[in-house]
């Protein structure tokens, strides 16, 4: 026994000029296609999305907290650098002669001061060394020049012993001091300007 397709009568129904029953068809149809979209298509594009999202989560949770870290770290740098402006300041700074006369004289009369030699010092330094000849009333001038050292503006390093010869009613002195900067001053400079 056939069934010819032609033959199968689909029943009209109409209302307010709308075939129902054929309406009915293409809105099962509809539905059977959407749900195969969403079975092939969606399904797996959502599962796909939560997985990024939970690396997402995962990363951004990873960023933070390395920020956070990077805040305190930058918050503490940024302190260091206030409290030790000073000797920072000092580092940058060329070795100015006659500076340091006007310094010492308070402490001392200085009679001549001759640089030596300038050389690399732990690779990101340079030392200078002079060799002062000086004049003192008493050896605590001297001592006083050296803790006031602490507070100039460069910075210097006194080599002891110190020769002392007493002449009259005052003392000759010969000391060697190295004052030390920063080897790459040019560099510094640029960067500070970047930021």
């Amino acid at each position: 026994m056939k069934i010819k397709l032609s033959k199968v009568k689909i029943p009209k129904i109409y209302i307010y000029g709308i075939d129902v029953i054929k309406n009915f068809l293409f809105f099962t149809f509809y539905i059977i296609i959407t749900l195969i979209a969403i079975a092939f298509i969606i399904a797996p594009s959502i599962k796909i999305f939560k997985k990024h999202q939970s690396y997402y989560f995962e990363t951004k949770q990873t960023y933070l907290l390395a920020k956070s870290q990077y805040n305190q770290t930058l918050a503490s740098l940024n302190q260091l650098k206030k409290q030790n402006a000073h000797i920072l300041a000092a580092f940058r700074r060329e070795f100015d002669v006659n500076n340091f006369k006007n310094f010492a004289s308070a402490f001392m009369k200085i009679k001549k001061i001759q640089k030596d030699k300038t050389s690399v010092y732990k690779n990101d330094f340079i030392k200078t060394i002079y060799y002062i000849d000086a004049n003192i009333k008493s050896p605590k001038n001297f001592y006083d020049f050296v803790d006031a050292l602490k507070k100039y503006k460069y910075i210097i390093r006194v080599y002891f012993p110190i020769d002392f010869k007493k002449v009259n009613d005052s003392i000759d002195l010969r000391l060697k001091i190295e004052h030390y900067r920063l080897k790459n001053l040019k560099a510094l400079k640029a960067e500070e300007k970047a930021h």
